[in-house]
Protein backbone atom coordinates (compact mmCIF):
# COMPACT_ATOMS: atom_id res chain seq x y z
CA UNK A 1 0.00 0.00 0.00
CA UNK A 2 1.35 4.15 -0.73
CA UNK A 3 1.70 6.19 1.59
CA UNK A 4 -1.40 7.87 3.02
CA UNK A 5 -0.48 11.67 3.08
CA UNK A 6 -3.77 12.46 4.87
CA UNK A 7 -4.83 10.59 8.45
CA UNK A 8 -8.64 10.02 8.30
CA UNK A 9 -9.39 12.42 11.53
CA UNK A 10 -7.57 15.19 8.87
CA UNK A 11 -9.76 14.12 6.28
CA UNK A 12 -12.82 14.34 7.80
CA UNK A 13 -12.17 17.15 9.57
CA UNK A 14 -11.68 19.05 6.30
CA UNK A 15 -14.69 18.21 4.75
CA UNK A 16 -17.21 18.60 8.05
CA UNK A 17 -15.81 22.58 8.05
CA UNK A 18 -16.38 22.73 4.38
CA UNK A 19 -19.86 21.40 5.07
CA UNK A 20 -20.36 23.87 7.81
CA UNK A 21 -18.65 27.08 5.63
CA UNK A 22 -21.50 25.65 2.59
CA UNK A 23 -24.60 25.55 5.49
CA UNK A 24 -23.37 29.49 6.63
CA UNK A 25 -23.22 30.51 2.88
CA UNK A 26 -26.75 29.17 2.78
CA UNK A 27 -28.07 30.85 5.78
CA UNK A 28 -26.63 34.23 4.47
CA UNK A 29 -27.76 33.44 1.01
CA UNK A 30 -31.49 32.42 2.01
CA UNK A 31 -31.73 36.18 5.08
CA UNK A 32 -30.89 37.80 1.44
CA UNK A 33 -33.24 36.12 -0.48
CA UNK A 34 -36.38 36.63 1.93
CA UNK A 35 -35.66 40.08 2.81
CA UNK A 36 -38.16 42.58 2.33
CA UNK A 37 -35.14 45.43 1.11
CA UNK A 38 -33.66 42.98 -1.52
CA UNK A 39 -33.25 44.20 -4.58
CA UNK A 40 -32.02 41.80 -7.12
CA UNK A 41 -28.65 42.05 -7.84
CA UNK A 42 -26.05 39.67 -9.43
CA UNK A 43 -23.58 40.82 -5.67
CA UNK A 44 -26.43 39.82 -3.35
CA UNK A 45 -25.39 36.44 -2.32
CA UNK A 46 -23.32 35.00 0.40
CA UNK A 47 -20.62 34.07 -2.05
CA UNK A 48 -19.34 37.93 -2.18
CA UNK A 49 -19.05 37.96 1.55
CA UNK A 50 -17.60 35.00 2.45
CA UNK A 51 -14.03 34.29 1.12
CA UNK A 52 -14.29 30.65 0.30
CA UNK A 53 -11.53 28.79 -1.67
CA UNK A 54 -13.78 25.35 -1.38
CA UNK A 55 -13.10 24.20 -4.83
CA UNK A 56 -9.02 24.79 -4.53
CA UNK A 57 -9.52 22.47 -1.10
CA UNK A 58 -11.63 20.07 -2.82
CA UNK A 59 -9.18 20.00 -5.91
CA UNK A 60 -6.16 19.54 -3.86
CA UNK A 61 -7.91 16.54 -1.83
CA UNK A 62 -8.51 14.82 -4.85
CA UNK A 63 -5.15 15.67 -6.08
CA UNK A 64 -3.96 14.17 -2.63
CA UNK A 65 -6.34 10.95 -2.66
CA UNK A 66 -5.18 10.36 -6.99
CA UNK A 67 -9.51 10.20 -6.84
CA UNK A 68 -9.52 10.84 -10.86
CA UNK A 69 -12.78 9.47 -10.65
CA UNK A 70 -13.78 12.61 -8.67
CA UNK A 71 -15.69 10.84 -5.54
CA UNK A 72 -15.21 13.72 -3.21
CA UNK A 73 -17.00 15.68 -5.51
CA UNK A 74 -19.45 13.44 -6.24
CA UNK A 75 -20.05 12.97 -1.92
CA UNK A 76 -19.68 16.63 -1.42
CA UNK A 77 -21.82 18.50 -4.59
CA UNK A 78 -24.07 14.97 -5.61
CA UNK A 79 -24.96 13.46 -2.20
CA UNK A 80 -24.88 17.08 -0.43
CA UNK A 81 -22.12 15.81 2.27
CA UNK A 82 -23.80 12.21 2.10
CA UNK A 83 -27.01 13.43 3.31
CA UNK A 84 -28.44 12.03 -0.45
CA UNK A 85 -26.74 9.14 -0.28
CA UNK A 86 -28.96 6.05 -0.68
CA UNK A 87 -27.75 2.23 0.80
CA UNK A 88 -26.60 0.04 -1.70
CA UNK A 89 -26.94 2.70 -4.36
CA UNK A 90 -23.05 2.67 -4.91
CA UNK A 91 -21.05 -0.33 -5.88
CA UNK A 92 -17.46 -1.39 -6.94
CA UNK A 93 -16.61 -3.47 -9.73
CA UNK A 94 -17.20 -6.69 -8.13
CA UNK A 95 -20.57 -5.44 -6.90
CA UNK A 96 -19.70 -4.62 -3.68
CA UNK A 97 -21.49 -1.47 -1.95
CA UNK A 98 -19.29 1.52 -0.79
CA UNK A 99 -20.55 3.69 1.89
CA UNK A 100 -20.68 7.31 0.91
CA UNK A 101 -22.71 8.06 3.70
CA UNK A 102 -19.66 9.82 5.40
CA UNK A 103 -16.76 11.29 5.03
CA UNK A 104 -15.44 8.13 7.09
CA UNK A 105 -16.98 6.20 4.01
CA UNK A 106 -15.22 7.86 1.74
CA UNK A 107 -11.75 7.80 3.02
CA UNK A 108 -11.91 4.29 3.51
CA UNK A 109 -12.70 3.70 0.19
CA UNK A 110 -10.25 6.29 -1.29
CA UNK A 111 -7.62 4.39 0.59
CA UNK A 112 -8.57 1.08 -0.45
CA UNK A 113 -8.32 1.87 -4.13
CA UNK A 114 -5.00 3.58 -3.85
CA UNK A 115 -3.91 0.70 -2.06
CA UNK A 116 -5.08 -1.36 -5.17
CA UNK A 117 -4.31 1.15 -7.88
CA UNK A 118 -0.54 0.47 -6.42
Amino acid sequence: MGEVLLKKEEFVKIINRLEKATEIQDKVSSVFRSSPDNIENDFMNAGSLQISHESVVVNLLEMIFGDEYFNISYFIYDLNYGKEYKPDSITDTDGNTIDFSTAEGVYDYLVEYKSKDL
